[in-house]
């Protein structure tokens, strides 16, 4: 059939590289940049409502005085390029435009445009504009004032920024911060309102440096919370006016970094790892990851964007990068992408800490993620350790050592890129503490183990040293995690008696994290707890420090009332959950025996021979099917005890890594303390029982992270 003109649909199976090439020089427009990337329409904090619409009926019953609100708030016209594919439809139907005619006549017909999946026109899907409306006008009315504004604006940028670099130009989006300001504060006192459009975006960016700047600020924990919450809530409705799902930008790429930080350091990792996902997307169909080549002919102004948008695509890299990599999960920006943006004296001078950061989660990205860190070698494993070990001689020479630090901000860089460098060698050491490793020799085993704990010391040391000078470490969930993290498998690996250095540091950690605050006086929200400490932990940071508590205090992780599931030590935290008995850490069921009995072949996870014995055990205890690793190996140790005579098992003996593995006497057959099970040969209660003596140190660990 032949194609109108008319908005009817066209059927997409009878169209010929003519029509195709009408189509696209009529009606409105979705532009191409170098084949690949379409241009859509402005950011616009008001969608034109589609005929008939309930939004456009609803919005008629506003104020005057939100409509006029509304309109403060209406972006500038800014021309977005999305990215599409080159065998894309879109892409393949420019190919059948004529090459003569002028670039600005490559236009694709607005009724083609939901076919093609280019529609954006439509407004933010996921609330009514009335409601959008009505959330405007209340918020343009508890704006903060213009003091609050600049304390916030340079806590962010004399602390977060340095280290993380959200905003790609901070000095940009002061100049304009100040224009806003003076704005705002000139039609507060004229009767006639003149203020100039500022785009949704631009607003978004601005309410989530505040909340990331109260993070910051010196102010009570939960003023502190209260303050990032309500300014995370406002950067994420000017985010929904900007309509950021349709029509994404460079700001609202930024806005939502930002917001995953926040969701970040207010221990919702999970809701943050989530986000940024869905960020990592949208900088992708803006076509962020997509490098376009500066070989010195390109004019300053194009180059200076490019490197912005490296920056920020890197950005993403980095967080995405860190947060899987706490999770052990697969980093979903690892795909081909553009090159690491430098400075034009990187390699002459040395990298600064913000390109130091994107070379390491290169590393992390590219080797450490979970398929490639499965097959790792023994000696893919020390060129990991080595290559992000060379990192820290890459530097500019006031970051490299100590000594040549010119500030506080170089001494605090120079030691957060040793926490970060020493905890990621860590990572690359731990197939030494699996149990079921069989790619690594006990002498390699040996040596990653030993290499391991000496990094993870250094990363602790590098969180106290940073605690000194400044308050981001114990802030700042990532810093915090590695820390933590470190100081908790030492003591898994028995480091915590071993080497009294470790103890100290440990013991100093708990101390950061348990650090008392200036009271305040007034009242919190009801979701926020009041708390007289500076921080509070909650999610695996909350069972991690109880874990490393119970380890400095008593020698174990299980403690004397059991580990607990949730629940600062210092205070209360949100969520907080029924404890977890020793039984549920293990994988064993409430009454003490395992949910699994020994395997076939009479042999368990070591390959030492269980004969009759074990199944007789299995029989005992009521339990077929397969072995779990971990959750039956107090049967395994029960079984051997047996066959020695009651003598005990692992006492002085060494796991395969170098790592100790004792293990407690069971009671016997009519032992006092003996459970009612059948033979008396597990007790009822496995809470007695220290996890570190029947568990590989990465189970245990996992098991008090992760659950």
């Amino acid at each position: 059939m032949s194609m109108s003109d008319s908005h009817e649909s066209p059927n997409l199976e009878d169209l010929t590289p003519e029509e195709a090439n009408r189509i696209i020089h009529s009606h409105r427009k979705v532009r191409y940049a170098s084949g690949t990337l379409s241009s859509v329409p402005p950011d616009l904090s008001h969608s034109k409502k589609r005929p008939h619409s309930p939004d456009a009926q609803e919005g008629r019953s506003l104020s005057h005085e939100a409509r006029e609100s509304i309109r403060t708030y209406e972006p500038e016209a800014v021309e977005i390029t999305r990215y599409v594919g080159q065998n894309s439809i879109p892409a393949l139907l420019r190919e059948q435009t004529a090459t003569d005619e002028p670039q600005d006549a490559n236009f694709i017909r607005a009724d083609m445009r939901s076919l093609l999946g280019l529609d954006n026109s439509a407004p933010f899907p996921l609330m009514s504009s009335r409601h959008l409306d009505r959330l405007t006008s209340d918020i343009s009315s508890e704006l903060p004032s213009d003091r609050e504004v600049m304390k916030l604006f340079r806590t962010y940028k004399e602390i977060p920024q340095p280290f993380w670099g959200f905003v790609i130009d901070i000095d940009d989006l002061e100049s304009r911060l100040m224009i806003y300001l003076e704005d705002r504060a000139k039609n507060a006192r004229a009767a006639k309102k003149t203020t100039k459009p500022v785009s949704a975006s631009w607003l978004a960016i601005l309410f989530a440096v505040l909340a990331v700047g109260s993070q910051y600020h010196e102010t009570p924990y939960h003023i502190r919370t209260r303050d990032a919450q309500k300014y995370l809530q406002i950067s994420f409705h000017f985010l929904r006016l900007g309509n950021f799902l349709l029509r994404p930008n460079l700001d609202s790429i930024q806005a939502l970094l930002m917001t995953s930080f926040v969701l970040l350091n207010d221990m919702k990792a999970e809701a943050s790892w989530a986000l940024l996902g869905l960020t990592c997307r949208l900088a992708q169909s803006l076509g962020l990851h997509r490098p376009q080549i500066l070989d010195g002919r390109q004019s300053p102004e194009i180059v200076k964007k490019e490197m912005s948008r490296r920056k920020l695509w890197w950005t993403c890299v980095w967080h995405d990068t860190l947060t899987s990599l706490s999770f052990d999960r697969y980093p979903m920006t690892h795909i081909a992408c553009c090159p690491i943006p430098l400075s034009p004296t990187a390699e002459t001078d040395g990298w600064s800490y913000l390109e130091a950061m994107y070379h390491l989660c290169q590393i992390i990205s590219d080797r450490l993620n979970p398929d490639a860190a499965a097959t790792a070698t023994y000696t893919q494993i020390l060129t990991n350790c080595a290559d992000v070990e060379s990192i820290r001689d890459k530097l500019i020479p006031q970051l490299r050592t100590k000594d040549t630090c010119k500030s506080a901000m170089d001494r605090l860089q120079h030691y957060a890129i040793k926490l970060h460098t020493s905890f990621v060698v860590s990572v690359c050491c731990r197939p030494a503490l699996q149990r079921e490793n069989s790619q690594l020799e006990k002498s390699q085993k040996k040596y990653l183990a030993d290499k391991c704990k000496e990094n993870l010391t250094e990363t602790v040391r590098m969180f106290l040293a940073m605690h000194q000078l400044s308050v981001i470490p114990t802030r700042s969930w990532a810093f915090t995690y590695h820390g933590l993290s470190s100081a908790v498998l030492l003591g898994i690996l028995g480091e915590t008696k071993a080497d009294p250095e470790v103890r100290q540091l440990q013991g100093d950690l708990i101390s950061a994290l348990s650090a008392t605050a200036a009271k305040e006086q007034t009242s919190p929200q009801p979701h926020i707890p009041r708390s007289d400490h500076d921080i509070e932990l909650s999610g695996p940071l909350s069972r991690a420090l109880t874990a490393l508590k119970n380890i400095y205090d008593h020698g174990s992780v299980v403690g004397p009332t059991g580990i607990k599931r949730e629940g600062s030590i210092s205070g209360p935290a949100s969520g907080t959950r029924t404890p977890l008995q020793i039984n549920q850490l293990a994988g064993l069921p409430p009454n003490g025996y395992p949910l699994y009995g020994l395997g076939g072949g009479g042999q368990d996870q070591q390959g030492r021979g269980g004969g009759a014995g074990g199944a007789g055990m299995q029989q005992q205890m009521g339990t077929t099917g397969p072995l779990d690793p971990h959750q039956s190996a107090a049967l395994a140790m029960a079984e051997l005890q047996q066959q020695n005579g009651g003598q005990q098992i692992g006492a002085g003996a060494e796991y395969q890594g170098g790592v100790p593995y004792n293990m407690p006497s069971l009671p016997q057959p009519g032992a006092a303390g003996a459970g009612p099970g059948p033979g008396g040969v597990m007790p009822q209660d496995m809470s007695q029982f220290d996890p570190a003596t029947y568990m590989s140190p990465m189970d245990l660990y996992d098991s008090i992270f992760w659950g």
